[in-house]
């Protein structure tokens, strides 16, 4: 059909086809309204723009901005009168979010995203950094062409080449926290079924926001959360104490499905390092609390499908198990683990394997566990399937080096297929380089999906511009 393909192809001022006739109307309407990307500026639009289409909607991105802010506060934390003024502009404008939508009846799957961000984020040291100012998805390109153009030494950047790191204030300055004061009669949205938090908001909402959000949200069923590894050590402790809380205290009972992927980056963390005067009150480790831990592994057996990458790690998740526990309704659990390293010796790795084989042996409903790990220039992972439609399952060993699994290990797991499965074996080689760990996620093809999609498009393609930098 040719409106069909008009609309995949997106030229300038294709939306004008809706006036040709009804049928076209149909087309373009289904594609222009299934993913809206707001300004606060336009919410009180949104009601009267957004009527007879409300069921065509499945996806909203609010996208707040922040003040600009200039070259000399850049090199400054934020100070507690920008942090307070960033916190009141977020509140009104999920405020006045939360009260258009609550007039909205459910008509299906309908996806919140919230983001917050500076122009001057990406104008000052941070210009290889993607903050969702543009459609960020698709094919990578090659970065060559934009980062030529980068010229501004006081910001660390000559002729396209970073040669100076950004100072501790700096980086503590993009990833300060929000602390939002929401009203309690914030108004509840039964049409919202997805909540989703991005790795292109640096920024850090407090755990309590968080609980307040979904607590208003009736209908939610999926969760994406992807927040940034939070480096000063007083806020990482308190973040731990009260997200802990949050998941073990007021994750909503209709929540199905969580997929939390801790985003960190290694540059950075290494020019927090070496800051010296600030090496009191960072902490650039990914280690979690014993409470999150416990609090994951508690709420996962009411779960259907979890995935947890980097804020927690599969062994903790394991030694936080209890033997009591049975998953009734969990299908799919992904984790990373610190373990699942080329430089790692095999019984290490066997041992947690070994492991998790023995709670899946409680996990009635289980498709597939995954387990996986990258670090630059390497990547594996371990993948059971249990392919229903069939009467097989496959344990699968897919990495940058080889590994053999253990006998003990595979007849473990040959008890998990059970007698009604015949469990394959699988070792498969991973080609192409790992440059970060979006590309360990790209070329791994891991079963369950750990990361949004644009978020991944974001990581490598950072990591691209990184690497040429």
């Amino acid at each position: 059909m040719i409106v069909e393909e008009i609309s995949r192809q997106k030229y300038p001022g294709w939306a004008f086809c809706a006036a040709v006739c009804k049928e076209w109307r149909a087309v373009v309407e289904r594609k222009n309204f299934h993913r809206l990307i707001l300004q606060a500026s336009c919410l009180e639009e949104l009601e009267n723009m957004v009527t007879r289409q409300r069921d065509l909607v499945q996806y909203i991105c609010l996208n707040i901005e922040l003040p600009r802010y200039t070259s000399r506060s850049c090199q400054q934390t934020e100070s507690f009168s920008c942090s307070s003024r960033h916190s009141s502009i977020v509140a009104d404008a999920i405020l006045k979010l939360f009260s258009v939508l609550s007039t909205w009846q459910p008509t299906g799957c309908l996806i919140l995203e919230l983001n917050a961000y500076s122009l001057s984020d990406s104008e000052h040291w941070f210009k290889n950094y993607y903050f969702g100012l543009e459609h960020e998805n698709g094919d990578l390109v090659q970065p060559q062409e934009a980062t030529t153009k980068w010229h501004d030494p006081n910001h660390g950047w000559v002729n396209g080449q970073q040669v100076e790191a950004p100072r501790a204030p700096a980086i503590l300055r993009l990833f300060s926290p929000i602390c939002l004061s929401l009203s309690k009669n914030l108004p509840e949205v039964h049409a919202v079924t997805g909540f989703a938090i991005c790795r292109q908001l640096r920024r850090q909402i407090s755990p309590v926001a968080l609980r307040l959000l979904w607590e208003r949200l009736p209908q939610l069923e999926t969760i994406v959360y992807e927040p940034w590894r939070v480096w000063r050590r007083s806020w990482k402790i308190l973040c731990d104490k009260e997200l802990a809380s949050v998941i073990q205290d007021a994750l909503p009972s209709h929540v199905k499905t969580v997929s939390i992927f801790e985003e960190f980056n290694d540059q950075l963390a290494l020019a927090l390092r070496r800051d010296t005067p600030y090496l009191r009150i960072i902490d650039t480790s990914p280690n979690a609390g014993h409470m999150l831990v416990r609090a994951f592994a508690s709420k996962s057996l009411r779960l259907e499908r979890l995935s947890i990458s980097y804020m927690i790690d599969a062994q903790q998740f394991f030694e936080s198990c209890q033997p009591s526990y049975t998953w009734h309704h969990l299908q799919s659990l992904t984790l990373t683990s610190s373990i699942l390293a080329q430089t790692a010796r095999q019984k290490e790795i066997s041992a947690l394997l070994h492991d998790a084989s023995l709670a899946a042996l409680n996990m009635p409903q289980l498709e597939s566990m995954v387990f996986w790990n990258s670090k630059h220039g390497e990547a594996c992972a371990v993948i059971y399937q249990r392919i229903k439609a069939s009467s097989y399952a496959t344990l699968t060993w897919r990495g940058t080096w080889d590994f053999e699994l253990s006998h003990d290990v595979v007849k473990s797991w040959q008890k998990v297929a059970s007698d009604s499965y015949h469990l394959r074996i699988k070792n498969e080689r991973v080609q192409g380089f790992i440059n970060s760990h979006g590309d360990a996620i790209h070329h791994l093809h891991l079963p369950a999906r750990v990361i949004d999609p644009a978020s991944l498009w974001q990581i490598r393609q950072e990591g691209m511009m990184q690497r040429m930098a």
